[in-house]
């Protein structure tokens, strides 16, 4: 192994470079710190449209990282569902245009609820689905 500040040869077991006394321990925590906020910034990414691939292309091995593009799936398929309902909507009920314009910005307020608290949670590291999440927004609305 060799230390990452002064690039010195020393065995495995060590724990403290010989030659400049750079804690090895430390530099080991700060990488893994570093990746785990990356991989955080990713699946927070997946809750964004077309990005829920992103977290299974940087980290394919990654449980957590799956769930969330799992996630990141689901609501971009009921979105884009909803969307395609809405515009049937505008299309056969044209004469109930102010009911439907409404209904489809309420729909696209809870799309957007959703899509936040989906990031809130993969920032925090939990791992919850949307049905969870549309409880949670059930109790916010109300």
């Amino acid at each position: 192994m060799k230390c990452y500040q002064c690039g010195h040869k020393m065995s495995d077991s060590a724990r403290f470079c010989e030659k400049c006394g750079a804690d090895i321990y430390q530099a080991h925590v700060t990488n893994d710190s570093k990746q785990h906020e990356v991989h955080k910034v990713v699946a927070m990414l997946a809750y964004v449209g077309i990005l829920f691939f992103l977290p299974l292309v940087v980290n394919p091995k990654s449980e957590t990282g799956a769930f969330h593009a799992n996630q990141g799936l689901v609501l971009l398929i009921f979105s884009l569902a909803g969307q395609v309902v809405f515009k049937f909507m505008e299309i056969f009920l044209w004469f109930l245009w102010p009911l439907t314009t409404l209904l489809q910005g309420m729909y696209g307020l809870v799309m957007l609820l959703l899509m936040m608290i989906g990031m809130m949670h993969a920032y925090r590291g939990r791992e919850k689905t949307i049905t969870d999440n549309w409880r949670y927004t059930y109790v916010v609305m109300r």
